[in-house]
This record gives C-alpha cells, structure tokens and sequence, in this order.
C-alpha cells in the first residue's frame, strides 16, 4: 500500500486504465495525494510535459473542488500551448464560462434534442443493419459504437456522413484513447482544426433561410441570449468540442452499455419486460461503467482538502470515476444494481458549472440503441472476453467487445 502511495505512476499503467477501482480503493482513504502526471485532452504525450498533480479519490472531495468553480480553475495552461485547439465550457472559468453557457444552454435546451429523435434513430438503424449482423459474434466497438457517435455529429453539424471515419480518427487522437505516434497525433488534431475552420466559414457563405440542414451548426451561429452571440471562432471551436467530445465519451458509454446488457444477470431480461427502466440502466452504467474518469483543475488560492493543504498552482485531478465507486455514498460500488436509491448522484457528466450539457444528447443514442436492441432481437450474448482499453484515463471503455446477436422469432412480442 505504502509503495502505491509513493508512487502514483501505478494510475498510469496499462493495467489500471482497463480496471482501475481496485486502485482507487486502496488510494481512496489515503487521498488527496500529490505526485500523479498525466495527460489532459488534446495535448500530446511524448511532445507536452504533464504537471504534478494531486488526487482527489473520496466522493466529498471531488463534489468539493469541482463544485468550487472559483478556487479551482478549468483554464489549462498545457491543452492551450498543445497544437490542438482550446476547448469550450470545458477550458472557461467565469464570467466568460457564464456567457457561453448561457448560449449553449439555449443551443442544447430539450425540446432540440427530443426534436432530433427520429433522426437518431433512424441513424441507428442504419448502423445496425450495416454492422450488427444476427446469429454472428460481432465487435461492437469496431463499428457499431465507432460510427453512431460519429454520424449523429455529423447530421448534427450537416456534415457528409462519408465523414464519419474521420471524425472517429480526429476524436481518438484528441482525447488520448489510441496509441499513436506524435507526428500522427498532432497531424489529427491540426487536421480537426483545419476542416471546421473550413467547413464553418464555407457554411456561412453558403446556407440560405430556408436551409433545415446542420440544425446543431445553426444554432451556435442563431442563437442570442441577452444580445450576445457567438463569434465565428466560437463557432468553430464550439464544433470541435461537441465533435471531440460526442464522438469519443459517447462511444464507450455506448460500448459499456452494450457489456450491461449482455453481462450483468437480469438487466436485459427487465428491461425487455418493461422499457421504462432505461434511465435507471443509463445511470448506474454511467456510475459502475463511467467513461470520463478525470479532469484537471488549477488551485487558484490556498484551499484545504481533507488532509491536504493544496497551494495556490497547483494542479488537481479529480477522478469522476472514483466518486463514482466510494462506498460511503454508494454501497457495494462494485454491483451493478439498478434499484439504487441515489443513481441521479453519480458524476460521470461532471457537477456544478462543468456539468456536461451534451449529457441528454448521449441519452437519446443510448436510448434508441437500447429501443431497436429491444425490437430486434431476444438476447446478447457475449462471445469473447471483453478487453479494456488501456491508454488512457480520461475515459474508460472497451476496446473490443464481442457479442452475438440471437434475433427474435417471429411472433415474439
């Protein structure tokens, strides 16, 4: 234990990223813990240097500093000087954070979404009948769970759906799930970069009044809040991030997914007898099977966290994932368990100011995924091991996840 806490390059190992709540429940008591180095999204290992940070493990903790938007700041000096673009929200502190999400908030406000629903689902059906063949073992991951992400964003932004393969490549090498040289990487990210550049001033010297295509694209170009609206570069950048972001975090919370159902005794059984269950398999999968499971804060004062004085500087990693798996706010953290009374506490989406406003457009993929799963076939079962992705901690998932899809007989109901 005490060697672990000495040496906290063991959250780094191949090992931990694929599992990494045993780890965290032998660090958990001893947290805050300084010393941990690691990645944001966007920069480029072997180019960028990581800055020694703190840990936060205990549930408390992480609500603590992620709640505290004016003693931890979300600007990140390290993503800014990468050759990726800053994110927004993500990177903003007040009162700039304030205005854009206001904007955003409006761009993201449920009645779009619930809007988009047919369009999603129709995507997925497309998905599934090009990927997900019955009675054969197929890897979700490689395809299916690859390509929705990526298509909605694409219909989202008015994108051609040729597209999609790239928006998978751009999203990997930005959010550090896939091994790659650093010639490569940066070539993606300066690549990501240069398309919305181009494709978002094209657009805009193109769209026409009557145009209904690109509905996310004209949003962020349309929308006021109290006489303010986004500059063209907030636009851009604006694409990048929900392109980043949705196509990345969306594809393993939809392969985590695929694993609950297939894996956890009973899930798929209650959730075909009654659909209405789905919110609660969204969350506890978000809770046990969480995909972002850390981001980077800078201390902006003298602040005291549990045991720990952290200095005005400093850097904080605060694992979502960890709060996720503290027993004292959720007992037996390691059991999936769908009548948990507090499943709405789980942080994966973040908390505060943070709280990420993409959360419901991730819902309505899961949910139309789960609603043909649920139409289309009697069950999912596993044919192969799942293997963990082991590249990165800023998102945990699976890399390959073999199933088969046994359909329904017909007159099933």
């Amino acid at each position: 234990m005490q060697t672990e806490i000495d040496n906290l390059s063991i959250l780094n190992d191949p090992a931990t990223i694929a599992d990494p709540y045993p780890v965290y429940d032998r660090l958990r008591a001893a947290s805050p813990l300084f010393g941990y180095r690691d990645f944001p999204p966007g920069t480029v290992p072997g180019v960028d240097q990581p800055e020694p940070a703190w840990i936060i493990l205990q549930f408390d903790h992480v609500a603590a500093v992620a709640y505290d938007h004016d003693g931890f700041s979300s600007s990140d000096s390290l993503q800014e000087g990468s050759s990726a673009p800053t994110l927004m929200l993500v990177n903003h502190d007040r009162p700039e954070h304030t205005r854009l999400r206001k904007i955003a908030a409006k761009v993201f406000q449920p009645s779009s979404i619930t809007a988009f629903h047919d369009t999603a689902k129709l995507l997925a059906a497309q998905t599934m009948d090009e990927f997900l063949t019955p009675g054969t073992p197929v890897d979700v991951m490689a395809d299916y769970c690859a390509m929705l992400p990526s298509r909605v964003m694409a219909a989202l932004l008015g994108m051609p759906l040729s597209h999609d393969r790239d928006i998978r490549e751009w999203a990997t090498a930005f959010m550090l799930s896939e091994e790659l040289a650093p010639a490569e990487r940066q070539a993606r990210n300066v690549a990501l970069f240069s398309f919305f550049d181009s494709f978002v001033r094209d657009y805009v010297g193109r769209r026409c009044e009557a145009d209904e295509t690109a509905p996310l694209l004209r949003a962020f170009l349309d929308t006021e809040v109290d006489g303010e609206t986004l500059s063209l570069e907030e636009v851009i950048r604006f694409c990048v991030t929900v392109t980043v972001a949705g196509a990345e975090t969306t594809s393993f919370h939809l392969g985590n997914m695929f694993a609950v159902l297939a894996d956890e005794a009973g899930v798929w059984e209650r959730f075909v007898e009654d659909p209405a269950i789905f919110g609660r398999i969204f969350n506890e999968t978000l809770r046990f099977h969480g995909p972002p499971q850390r981001l980077f804060r800078v201390a902006t004062k003298d602040t005291q966290i549990g045991d720990a004085l952290i200095r005005r500087g400093d850097w904080v990693a605060v694992f979502f994932g960890a709060a996720n798996h503290d027993p004292a706010v959720f007992p037996k953290p390691h059991v999936f368990d769908l009548d948990r009374d507090n499943l709405n506490r789980q942080m994966s989406f973040g908390y505060g100011i943070h709280r990420c406003l993409g959360a419901p457009l991730a819902k309505l993929e899961l949910e139309v995924t789960a609603e043909l799963l649920r139409e289309r076939f009697a069950r999912i079962e596993r044919a192969a091991p799942a293997r963990w992705q082991g590249v990165s901690l800023l998102n945990h998932g699976i890399a390959e996840n073999s199933l088969t899809f046994v359909p329904r007989n017909e007159g099933d109901t």
